[in-house]
């Protein structure tokens, strides 16, 4: 019983911090309201029901949930093994035009066959990119977040080219040839863009729990990700571990953008994230870097995007305010990370 409440107790103190982040950047939104001349309980009730008030609306959230707990667990994948994956986007980028090409490409292939090998390309197409930040770290000591944000740019101009100028499908917008309808997924509510996309995101999430916190291979790149340094005393080869939790990252990642595309455009759109892998990262760290805690932390972000916008339409308040929310969430996680580390260095100091 003693060792439940222990556990429960620390949970409670560890989950803090993103409760208070939320809590502090909802009162800094309700000053903004009142500031604009609006009625605070008002507006949030507004952004509330146009979140979660019928299964259209709570179908949209969890829509615009989908690419951020994809993007969350690759960032949290990589973090565990000791690296800091800003190239998400990137990776993304690629798993998405790569899955637009075996979608289109391949034609009368049954869908319990091309919907799979698309999935499976788009995961090797992330690897593949998250592999290159992955070598240069390993081998030539290069830090991840400069070779994984040069990449970034990389995708984004590549992925654009073969578009425009190899695989253009003429329109306003720069986007390639519909894929087929057996490299679609699912929808789950007609009436949203909600498709099994996201029911394999939450596979995803327990996988990556269990394999994270009861296998020794999960153990092994927990353990040299709170200290690379010592992790060989443990039987630990860093570098091994580095390489597979990044490219496991880039695999996750490229799975989040044929997400996008065979189950919400139906086609590779240049252009078309908002910034998902960036705000994945925030989400991750909303969620304290666990599968199961980076669910509450991703629908919160899409209820906040899905409900600015039916906010707008009911209550004079911008549909920005939603994404202001966002950013303050970012700014106090954040800040209470840099708290957090001087309290901890100031201890040490002290002892």
């Amino acid at each position: 019983m003693k060792d439940v409440m222990d556990k429960t107790k620390k949970v409670s103190l560890e989950l803090l911090p993103s409760l208070l982040a939320v809590i502090s950047a909802l009162i800094v939104g309700t000053i903004i309201i009142i500031l604009i001349g609006q009625n605070p309980m008002a507006a949030y009730k507004a952004m509330f029901k146009g979140a979660f008030g019928d299964m259209r609306a709570f179908g949209n959230t969890l829509q615009r949930a989908t690419p951020y707990i994809f993007g969350a667990l690759s960032f949290l994948m990589a973090a565990n093994g000791g690296l800091f994956n800003i190239g998400i986007e990137g990776q993304m980028y690629i798993g998405a035009f790569l899955s637009a090409i075996i979608g289109f490409s391949l034609t009368g292939v049954p869908k319990f066959l091309h919907l799979p090998l698309t999935l499976i390309v788009a995961m090797l197409g992330g690897m593949v990119w998250a592999c290159i930040p992955a070598i240069l770290k390993v081998k030539r000591g290069v830090h991840e977040v400069i070779g994984t944000v040069m990449l970034n740019y990389i995708a984004f101009a590549l992925t654009g080219y073969l578009t425009v100028h190899v695989f253009h499908d003429p329109g306003l917008v720069a986007q390639t040839f519909e894929v087929s309808q057996s490299s679609i997924l699912t929808e789950l509510v007609a009436t949203s863009k909600l498709n099994t996309g996201f029911i394999i995101s939450l596979f995803l999430c327990v996988g990556l729990f269990i394999f994270l916190y009861y296998t020794p291979w999960g153990y092994g790149i927990r353990v040299n990700g709170l200290n690379s340094t010592a992790s060989p005393y443990a039987g630990i080869n860093p570098k091994k571990v580095m390489m597979a939790s990044m490219v496991a990252s880039g695999a996750i990642s490229g799975l989040m953008g044929a997400e996008r595309v065979l189950g919400v455009y139906h086609k590779f759109i240049h252009a078309f994230s908002p910034g998902y892998g960036f705000t994945a990262i925030a989400v991750s760290l909303l969620g304290k870097n666990h599968p199961l805690g980076i669910i509450p932390a991703a629908i919160l972000f899409g209820a906040l995007e899905t409900g600015g916008s039916a906010m707008s339409i009911q209550v004079d308040v911008p549909r920005e305010l939603g994404l202001i929310l966002q950013a303050l969430i970012i700014v106090f996680i954040a800040s209470a990370q840099f708290i957090n580390k001087k309290i901890v260095a100031m201890n040490g100091e002290v002892r």
